[in-house]
Formats: C-alpha cells, structure tokens, sequence
C-alpha cells in the first residue's frame, strides 16, 4: 500500500483538470485557463500526473521546512531582545538596531512575525488607518441603485426581529424598501419589481457580497460546465442578467455608505413611527412604508446633477413575471414526472410526447404559482405554494398542498363465530382399588425380578 496523499480543494480541482486533460476532454489550453497557470506549466503538471499519478498534484515542499526558516536561537535572541532591551521600538527601528548594533540581519516582516509569535505588538503602528473618501452620486437617476438589508427589532424588543429590504437611488437619495422574515431572494425580487413597476429598469445595482447575489465560487460548477464556459449564477443574479440589470458587488461596507446611512436613519425615524402608530404585525409595517417612503423621499431626496432619467422602460409583465421567479432545473423521468424537495410532480398528462431524461425548468412565481417549461415552451402548470416563499425547493415542497389520497372502504365486519361448546370428557372405565386391595399391599423384592420384566404383572 503506497503512501498516503493529503488533497487541498485546490489540488482536487487541479486532479480533476488533469484528468480531463489526460482523457481528451479538453485541450491545454482550456486545461490553463482553468488553473489559471501558462501552457508550459500545464504541460509539466501533465507530465508528472501521467508519471507519477495523484501523488504528483501536491508540491514536492509540501511538508518540508523552508530552508531559509529563521532558526530557534535567532528568534529566541529577536525575542529577548525586542521583550527587554527595545520595548519600546517599532518594528523597523528595532531592524535597524538589531543590523547596526547585533549584526543581525532581518526584514521588517520577519521581525513583525517573530514579536507577533511572541505576543509583543509593536508600539506604534507604521501605517496610519485607511481613510474612505467621499465618491460622486452618479448623475442621471437610475444609474445605480444601492441594496442591502438590515435585520432590527422595527416593532420593539418585544417583538421578534425582522429584516427591512431596502434600496436606495444613488443620484437622488430615492428610498425603496420592504419588511420581511428575514434577507432572502424572494425579497428581493419583491423590492425589484415594485421598484420596475414605479420607475422602469435600472442600469446597475450595488450590493455586497451576499450569496444572494453572487453564486460562493466556481466550485459549484462541474469541471464539463466550467469547460462549457458557464459561470455560476444564483437565482437573483440570473434574473437581473435576464433583465439586463448589471450586479457590482462592493468589498467593504463603506463602499456603499449611503444605503448603510439608510439604515440608520430608518432605525431612528421609521422605528419611531411605527412604535406611535402601534404596529404589531409585519403585513401592518409593510402597509405602513407606503405612506412612510413618500414623505422621506419629499424631505431627503436630492435633485440629480442631470434630471434625465436612466431608468429604460419596463418590460412586458409576462417577461417581467418570467425573469423574478424561481428557476429550478430537474431531469424528467420516464413517468414525464420531476423530482422537486423530495416531492414528485407531474410535469405534464399528455402520453402523446414523453420527456422522459429531458432538463425541465421549474418556474415558482413571486405568486406561488409553478409551471414547467422546456427551451422556453410552457409545458404545464403545477400546485400553488401558500405562504411565504423561500429559494430552497425543500421548502418550497412543504408549501405546496399535499396531494389528496383515496380513501380506502371500511372492511366489511364478519360476524363473530360463536364458540362451540366444549365436549365433556367421557366417564372413566376404570374403578378405584379399595383400600384393602390385595394390589396395594404387593410389594416387590429381588425374587420378582423376572416377574418384573414380564408382560404381565400383578394388579395389571
């Protein structure tokens, strides 16, 4: 038995590429692209797979101690140092001092790990914290509208917490917004529509990094996908691709300040206001943001440096309604049926055309309505979900009415045998001895041994 090869994800990606690379299920080129390394080190790696297999996707160093690795006694003699004699050094000055007066010779950073691995922080911090400058509203509305969520006890801490959605237009200051459960797609799509329906399509939308709007990594996709050219999409991010709306993603709250400053004010002021108007429920908060956002957007809307607007039109309601819904792909059976959270649903009773091993796109509407579709053909219509929908088909299957079984006729009742009386035993023939029988006084000793093995014996 060889010895024991440990992977990284990355090694089992690269595994698999130098796999399909070996077999011919792509080119080198295409091997590179994905590894993100040239041609000539695609090569090589192929090389040493076919020589030497998986043992061969690791680096040789793995494992191994570097060879310009700091010794025990230098860093034992660093950390002395830096504890008694230079506490009060930075980093760098404590560099110069240790070339300049111990002849020892190190880079800043390998003085910066040493006292970090000591639990010695350096006193002064070289760099200075990162300021975050203002940047420019855009200058026609509907250019970029800013999104996120915030999750806040909007009712009071005696109600349970809830997520407001809420979007802002980063020329005006224009507030969107809506109550629900909790940050979901669904909610999203919600906020989009009525934002479409009120001012048309927008041309971007900011958002941060939630898997909301962008799909974790390519590793969601198989090898062959990744050959094919797609590229992981969640269910937002594929309808703002139908719709033609471009998703940026911000790497840092500040980045998107002005609907994190949203947020703020409406925990102060929308907070407030619906403690005054005693709302309980979260269907009441939302009824009560349709009189809210007019009057906010009166009082901090500001007017665009360009007042043409960039909002495109809107599109037909059925394009509109087939982009935000929820599309879910399964492969039909033999049964024209489809597998959905653990549920089977038939995709159509036809037997005139069988689906059967045939990618059918299940479509859930922001109503709760399913449809089945395949290259872009309404096939049929399936159950309604009732309750608030989630993008996870296992939830979305509790949420669907559950099919009605036949009920099975009661089984006829027999009527119960009456049990037979039971026989009386026959009257024993024989008579009891007497007492004074002559059989029980016999008493047998050794000279009846042999009337003891005959047929017959007294009293028989």
């Amino acid at each position: 038995m060889g010895p024991t090869v440990t992977l990284t994800m990355q090694d089992q990606e690269t595994c698999q590429v130098m796999a399909a690379l070996d077999g011919k299920r792509c080119s080198v080129q295409q091997a590179a692209r994905l590894l993100e390394l040239s041609i000539r080190q695609t090569r090589r790696k192929l090389r040493v797979y076919r020589e030497a297999g998986v043992a061969g996707i690791p680096h040789g160093n793995r494992g191994r101690r570097p060879a310009n690795a700091l010794g025990t006694a230098l860093r034992k003699t660093v950390e002395d140092l830096a504890r008694d004699t230079y506490p009060g050094y930075n980093n760098h000055h404590l560099r110069d001092t240790l070339e300049d007066d111990h002849g020892v010779s190190l880079s800043v950073s390998s003085v910066r790990r040493i006292r970090l691995g000591a639990k010695l922080s350096s006193p002064r911090k070289r760099r200075p914290a990162k300021g975050h400058c203002l940047r420019e509203r855009m200058a026609q509305p509907g250019m970029m509208l800013q999104l996120d969520g915030s999750p806040y006890a909007w009712l009071g801490p005696e109600h349970p917490a809830f997520t407001v959605l809420a979007a802002i237009d980063d020329a005006t200051g224009e507030a969107f917004a809506l109550f629900r459960q909790e940050e979901d797609t669904v909610g999203y799509m919600l906020l989009l529509r009525d934002i479409i329906r009120q001012r048309g399509l927008p041309q971007s939308l900011y958002t941060d990094r939630h898997t909301i709007f962008r799909a974790p990594s390519k590793d969601t996709l198989s090898i062959d996908d990744q050959l094919a050219g797609k590229r992981p999409e969640s269910q937002f991010d594929r309808a703002a691709r139908q719709l033609g709306v471009r998703i940026i993603t911000a790497h840092s709250p500040q980045a998107k300040g002005r609907v994190e400053r949203l947020h703020n004010t409406f925990q102060d002021r929308l907070a407030n206001e619906l403690k005054t108007a005693q709302i309980t429920t979260l269907d009441d908060a939302n009824a009560f943001l349709k009189g809210f956002l007019p009057r906010y957007n009166r009082r901090f809307a500001k007017p665009p440096a360009d007042p043409t607007s960039a909002y495109r039109p809107a599109p037909s309601k059925g394009e509109l309604d087939h982009a935000l819904a929820l599309h879910f792909t399964r492969t039909a059976g033999k049964d024209n049926a489809v597998n959905f959270g653990g549920r089977r649903l038939l995709v159509t009773k036809s037997r005139a055309e069988s689906y059967a091993k045939k990618r059918i796109t299940v479509r859930v509407a922001l109503d709760g309505k399913l449809s089945f579709w395949y290259r872009d053909q309404l096939l049929g219509k399936g159950p309604t979900a009732v309750g608030e929908l989630r993008a996870d088909p296992g939830r979305l299957a509790d949420l669907l009415p559950q099919p009605d079984k036949p009920e099975k006729p009661a089984p006829l009742k027999k009527p119960r045998a009456t049990a037979k009386p039971k026989a009386a035993d026959p009257p024993q023939s024989g008579v009891t001895p007497k007492p004074d029988h002559p059989w029980r006084k016999f008493h047998f000793g050794k000279a009846d041994r042999q009337l003891l093995q005959s047929a017959r014996r007294p009293g028989g």
